[in-house]
């Protein structure tokens, strides 16, 4: 992949190994709008590891109109992902999940049982850019009733909330984890994005991240900051809580 070979020199003595723990990932080739190839799949996870992620949970979208993925569609491809990863990446080990959009479809899959991951039984779900649901609270009830713990998606992207923290203060104080991206730190989204993301590790709304890495540009990026001192200072002081969740 020569796009990505260009940027892959980080920072001497700073790498991602105090997350370690991927969370939110779109690796699994050719059934979402991540990765296409199971070739692209492990050059990308290869890169992952080197700059310090051992464990990465595989959540391709599940959606009741674009991407209407469910155990039968994500496990077979999982499955071969996963006996290629071992032979080509020594050390790494992989999860499969969901990233679950909160829409109409939802109470349906949580009566078909949602893939989860760690012992807490994590469901990673997110909202629409446009709107959120309205029944979302709802669903996230739902879910912590029924012994999941929900992970909500990247709150740094949605717009209707840029400004305003009391949504997340709800979720925060109901169980709910947020998760940010990291590449919403790096920049990958442009400033305002990387402004709110930071503002709410400062207000200690977010504990966990994640890379939902779709292709090589989203690592470009993630490598690239490690240049930023910001990047670095939240690296060097931010306890985040994946190493616990997997």
């Amino acid at each position: 992949m020569p796009f990505l070979s260009n940027f892959f020199s980080k920072k001497a003595g700073y790498d991602f190994s105090k997350i370690a723990t991927d969370i939110h990932s779109h690796f699994i080739p050719g059934i979402d709008d991540g990765c296409k190839k199971m070739e692209e799949s492990l050059q990308l996870m290869k890169r992952m590891s080197e700059i310090g992620f051992k464990k990465i949970v595989c959540t391709p979208h599940i959606q009741e109109e674009y991407y209407r993925n469910n155990r039968e569609t994500i496990m077979p491809v999982f499955d071969e992902l996963v006996e290629k990863a071992h032979r080509e990446i020594p050390g790494i080990e992989l999860f499969a999940a969901g990233e679950y959009l909160l829409d109409d479809g939802f109470p349906a899959r949580i009566t078909e049982g949602l893939l989860s991951f760690g012992k807490n039984k994590y469901v990673l779900v997110e909202l629409s850019y446009f709107n959120p649901h309205p029944k979302y609270k709802n669903y996230l009830q739902d879910l912590l009733m029924k012994g999941y713990s929900p992970v909500m998606a990247h709150p740094e992207r949605y717009g209707y909330w840029l400004d305003d923290d009391n949504a997340f203060i709800e979720m925060h104080d109901a169980g709910v984890e947020l998760q940010v991206n990291i590449p919403s730190v790096c920049g990958y989204y442009g400033p305002e994005i990387r402004k709110r993301a930071f503002d709410l590790i400062s207000k200690r709304l977010i504990s966990c991240a994640g890379s939902d890495l779709h292709n090589e540009h989203y690592l470009a990026a993630i490598v690239a900051g490690l240049n930023s001192r910001q990047v670095q200072h939240l690296l060097s002081n931010f306890e985040f809580k994946n190493l616990q969740m997997v």
